[in-house]
C-alpha cells in the first residue's frame, strides 16, 4: 500500500501539459501543395483478390512516396500516399464463376509499373504482359508524381484535407543507393 509521501512523489513527477502552439495534429499533410514533385518509392502496400463491383477481380497496389528531400528541403521526410493501382486479373471460373475478365482497364497499372522502370513487353494479339510489381522492385526508384488535396469529413463534421498523388511518371534523375559506408550512384552501379 501507497504512503502519503509516494503519492505526493508521483504527482510531482507525473507532470504534462498540452501546448496548443506545438500541436502537429492534422498539420504533417497539410503543407504539402498541388502540384508535381520528385519523389522516390518508399512502401507499396498490396491487397490481393479484391473483387470489384461484384463484376471483376483486381490486386490493389497502394504506394507511398517519398518527397525529394534535396529538391523541397521546406519538405524533408515527407511521404505522400496513392490513391491505389488496380491490376485486374483473369478470374479463375472454378473460384469466381460470375465475375468477368477485365484488361481494358489495366492502363493506369502499367502506366505506374513502366513509371518504377518495368518495360512493357507487347505479345502477338497487342496485348502487354503486366508484371507483378513488389515492393524489393521499386523501393528507393525515382519517380514524379501529381499530388492533388483529397477533400473529405472528418467524424465532427470539420472539412480535412490529405494530398494524394493521382499519377506517377518515370523521372530522369539520379538518385544515390546507400550500400554500408560506399555510396553508390546509378550510373556507377555494374549492371
Amino acid at each position: 500500500m501507497s504512503n502519503v509521501t509516494d503519492v505526493l512523489n508521483d504527482i510531482d513527477n507525473n507532470v504534462a501539459y498540452y501546448n496548443p502552439s506545438e500541436d502537429t495534429a492534422g498539420k504533417k499533410y497539410a503543407t504539402i501543395e498541388e502540384g508535381s514533385y520528385e519523389a522516390t518509392v518508399s512502401k507499396l502496400t498490396i491487397k490481393k483478390d479484391i473483387v470489384v463491383r461484384s463484376q471483376y477481380l483486381s490486386d490493389i497496389f497502394e504506394a507511398t512516396y517519398k518527397i525529394d528531400d534535396k529538391r523541397y528541403p521546406d519538405l524533408k521526410g515527407r511521404e505522400v500516399k496513392s490513391k491505389g493501382y488496380f491490376r485486374f486479373k483473369t478470374p479463375d471460373k472454378k473460384k469466381y464463376p460470375k465475375l468477368e475478365d477485365n484488361q481494358g482497364n489495366n492502363k493506369g497499372y502499367m502506366i505506374f509499373a513502366e513509371a518504377c522502370g518495368f518495360e512493357m513487353q507487347k505479345d502477338d494479339q497487342g496485348r502487354y504482359l503486366l508484371p507483378m510489381v513488389m515492393e524489393s522492385d521499386i523501393a528507393g526508384n525515382p519517380v514524379t508524381i501529381k499530388v492533388v488535396h483529397d477533400k473529405w469529413t472528418d467524424q465532427s463534421g470539420d472539412e480535412r484535407i490529405t494530398p494524394t498523388a493521382i499519377n506517377v511518371f518515370k523521372s530522369n534523375r539520379v538518385v544515390e543507393v546507400n550500400k554500408g559506408d560506399q555510396a553508390l550512384v546509378d550510373d556507377e552501379l555494374p549492371f
